[in-house]
C-alpha cells in the first residue's frame, strides 16, 4: 500500500506554537500570558512579591561587601533606580531606597533598565531615613551634594560606608536635614564645568561606587 503524502510522521511534534510556548515555561521562560507589570519572577518565571525579593535591613547590615553601600533618598525617576539596581548587582553593592518613592516598584521603566529577580536581591527598602541609620549604626554616611567643597576622591572609602544621594532632578534643593544632618560624616561632590547643572543621578552613583571599589582593590571582581 502506498504512503499517503499528506500523512504526518509519527515522531514530528504536532503541537501548536502557543502550546509549545506554555511548555517552554517549565524550563525557565516567562509564561506568554503574564502582564508587563509582573517584573519579578522565580527561576521558572512565576511572579513573586517585589518585597519578598529584597533584603531585609537587618540582613543587609550583616552582609560582608567589597564596596560601600549606596542609598537613594526618595528617588523619583524609575529609570534611574532601575539602572542603580543593575549597577549594584554587577559590583556587589547593596542599594538602600528610602521612602517615599516617586514611582511604583512594578513600574515598567524599572524593567527596561534591567530589573530582574536576582538584581532585586541587592535592594533594601526603608520606610524612612531613621530606619537606615538605625539598621547600620556603625557605618559612616557620606553625602554627595553639589554644595560640598571636598571632592569625592579625597575620601578613603570603607566597605561599610553608605554613599548617600538625594532626590532628583537636580533643580530640587537637597533636603538639608538629610544631606547635612548630624548623622552625616562627610559631604563630597563630583567636579563639573561651571554653569552646568548636574549629572544624571545614577551616572554620579556609578562614578562614586567604582572609585570606592578601585580604592578597595576591586575585591570580588574579575
Amino acid at each position: 500500500m502506498a504512503e499517503d503524502p499528506q500523512a504526518t510522521p509519527a515522531n514530528e511534534n504536532t503541537q501548536d506554537p502557543e502550546a509549545q510556548v506554555e511548555q517552554m515555561f517549565e524550563y525557565g521562560y516567562r509564561k506568554s500570558n503574564y502582564g508587563p507589570d509582573e517584573l519579578v519572577t522565580d527561576s521558572h518565571g512565576n511572579p513573586i512579591s517585589v518585597v519578598d525579593a529584597m533584603l531585609k535591613p537587618q540582613d543587609a547590615a550583616k552582609m560582608q561587601t567589597s564596596t560601600p553601600h549606596l542609598c537613594y533618598y526618595s528617588p523619583r525617576i524609575p529609570g534611574n533606580t532601575g539602572s542603580a539596581i543593575r549597577l549594584c548587582a554587577v559590583t556587589g553593592t547593596i542599594l538602600h531606597l528610602v521612602e517615599p518613592l516617586g514611582f511604583n516598584l512594578k513600574d515598567t521603566k524599572l524593567r527596561r533598565a534591567g530589573l530582574d529577580y536576582h538584581d532585586m536581591a541587592h535592594v533594601v527598602l526603608h520606610p524612612n531615613f531613621e530606619s537606615l541609620v538605625e539598621s547600620m549604626p556603625d557605618s559612616r554616611i557620606i553625602a554627595f551634594t553639589a554644595h560640598a567643597t571636598k571632592l569625592y576622591t579625597e575620601v578613603e572609602y570603607r566597605p561599610n560606608d553608605i554613599l548617600l544621594f538625594g532626590p532628583e532632578p537636580g533643580n530640587i534643593p537637597d533636603p538639608t536635614d538629610i544631606m547635612f544632618g548630624p548623622h552625616v560624616a562627610e559631604q563630597v561632590r563630583l567636579p563639573m564645568r561651571p554653569s552646568l547643572r548636574s549629572l544624571n543621578l545614577t551616572n554620579c552613583a556609578s562614578i562614586a561606587i567604582y572609585e570606592a571599589w578601585r580604592q578597595l582593590g576591586f575585591q570580588g571582581g574579575e
